[in-house]
């Protein structure tokens, strides 16, 4: 994948970007990470000021373009208490469109910061008040019947023998998957290395909203939990559900989740990725093998 690049962004919109900041773009440092073909790019401003601004063109990617706007929503309407990077400016111009945040100088976590992020993830708040964001249970229902479609798609044969042997079970957990999930937590829903910043004070930095929703205040450490095991098989993930966050976590919801994502990727497999984000489907190929085998030994 091939990121736009600030320079590459009509001349139009940077301009109105800097019109919205009050401030001139001296510099512009693009990031890499995540799939979008869109610009991520740590900006430096003529007062010295740094932004992270994001962008992306409609006609390139309707999709990308969609999540910047709701996440620019979600963002302005977090608790005080959520460490995440605030909105600074918005533009939308010429089927453009810009969100910049606060800049956090930090670097993404290790599996030797587990512990750290699952304690930054027990902190974020209770939902008290009516809130604009989706119930969990609901965004994840289509990814609780994954494994019941693809066997009714007659797919499973071309699957690795312990899957298609133990097809019944995954579908069954799967299928608690949305109760499993309701609560009444902030929840983020895209817990990856990659969105996370630890900055020189070890203050934990959450990135990148737009999939918040209203469920379980554990679900969030449990796919974290899968993405550290992506990144290193040998973590004690296992270990980690001792965490106090998830030690009352029954052993059933957690393989819920497991069996649920491992299904919802392993349906998206089946056809091509976008043409702009060809990594995707080989990064859901990885955490949909990591899932599998953490349920294998759990199941063992």
């Amino acid at each position: 994948m091939t990121r736009t690049t600030w320079a590459e962004v009509p001349t139009t919109v940077r301009r109105a970007l800097e019109e919205a900041l009050g401030d001139q773009v001296e510099e512009a440092a693009s990031q890499p990470g995540g799939f979008s073909s869109g610009s991520a790019d740590r900006l430096v401003l003529r007062s010295g000021r740094r932004v992270f601004a994001k962008s992306v063109s409609r006609s390139r990617n309707a999709g990308t373009h969609e999540l910047h706007r709701r996440e620019a929503m979600v963002v302005r309407g977090l608790p005080a208490s959520v460490s995440a990077p605030r909105v600074v400016a918005t533009v939308e111009q010429d089927g453009w469109v810009v969100v910049a945040f606060e800049d956090v100088d930090g670097r993404h976590p290790g599996p030797e910061d587990t512990t750290l992020v699952l304690d930054a993830l027990a902190g974020l708040p209770r939902i008290t008040e009516a809130s604009l964001l989706p119930r969990l249970s609901n965004e994840l229902t289509p990814d609780s019947t994954s494994w019941e479609r693809l066997s009714e798609a007659g797919v499973t044969g071309e699957l690795e023998p312990w899957t298609t042997a133990h097809l019944d079970q995954l579908r069954d957990a799967s299928a608690q998957l949305p109760g499993a999930a309701a609560g009444e937590h902030l929840v983020h829903l895209d817990c990856r290395a990659d969105n996370f910043l630890l900055d020189a004070s070890s203050r934990v930095w959450l990135v990148d909203w737009p999939w918040a929703s209203v469920g379980a205040p554990w679900f969030d450490s449990v796919t974290y939990l899968l993405d550290v095991l992506v990144r290193d098989p040998r973590s004690d993930v296992e270990g980690h559900l001792l965490h106090d966050s998830l030690r009352e976590v029954p052993p059933e919801a957690v393989d819920a989740v497991l069996a649920g994502l491992a299904g919802s990727w392993t349906e998206a497999m089946q056809t091509p990725a976008p043409a702009d984000m060809p990594t995707l489907r080989d990064f859901q190929r990885r955490e949909a093998a990591a899932a599998l085998g953490w349920l294998r030994r759990r199941w063992a």
